[in-house]
């Protein structure tokens, strides 16, 4: 499914899962309610939540029908998901508190699996780290200290991955903006109907 995202050179580019939206909005109810007694801590709107499988940073025009490409041919089911522990990360110097996700199917781990080998064949691209999917609910600013504070338990919700899509991402004063460049389908479970909007443009805002 195509967004009416416009494709630019030298776009800062990324791949994520998009969890429903009862999902998005647990995981922001959780994290304003952690950030009402914590200074510097902004929370990520729910609009704004995903899984990222690929972060690409920079890439041309050319590019972009080759991520396209290579997310066509690893997208899939993606189910028996959870929200699991919350975690600072990096643990060292935390600025974004995430929470964990399960994969009791081992199908996102796949599906990261299968994008990651496509986009290392058409573009050389390699992950720089092992991968560990989350949700990121707050990020840390100005006279933000974690010593001491307690995180209350996370939510305890399961879901399917709705669709992959291709993001743009500009950085501003006030926080990450987003675009949607290519939205592709997973597949939805045979029990429940589900719509999820397509947003063109959202703004990371506390």
């Amino acid at each position: 499914m195509k967004s009416n995202g416009k494709r630019k050179a030298g776009q800062r580019v990324f791949v994520a899962l998009d969890p429903p939206s009862a999902v998005r909005e647990e995981a922001e109810a959780w994290a304003r309610q952690l950030a009402r007694g914590t200074h510097g801590l902004r929370v990520v709107p729910a609009r704004n939540s995903h899984i990222t499988l690929a972060f690409m940073a920079q890439r041309d025009e050319y590019e972009i029908e080759s991520i396209i490409d290579a997310m066509t041919r690893s997208a899939g089911p993606v189910g028996g998901l959870g929200l699991g522990a919350p975690v600072w990360l990096p643990r060292r110097r935390p600025r974004n508190l995430v929470l964990d996700i399960h994969d009791d199917r081992g199908q996102l781990a796949r599906c990261q699996e299968d994008l990651a080998r496509e986009l290392r064949r058409e573009l050389g691209w390699r992950e720089e780290r092992p991968y560990r999917p989350h949700l990121t609910c707050a990020r840390t600013g100005r006279g933000f200290d974690p010593s001491g504070l307690l995180l209350p338990i996370s939510p305890s919700i399961s879901f399917e991955g709705r669709s992959m899509t291709l993001y743009s991402s500009r950085l501003r004063p006030e926080g990450a903006e987003y675009e949607a460049i290519e939205r592709l389908a997973l597949g939805q479970p045979d029990h429940e109907e589900h719509h999820e909007p397509v947003w063109a443009r959202t703004a990371e805002a506390g």
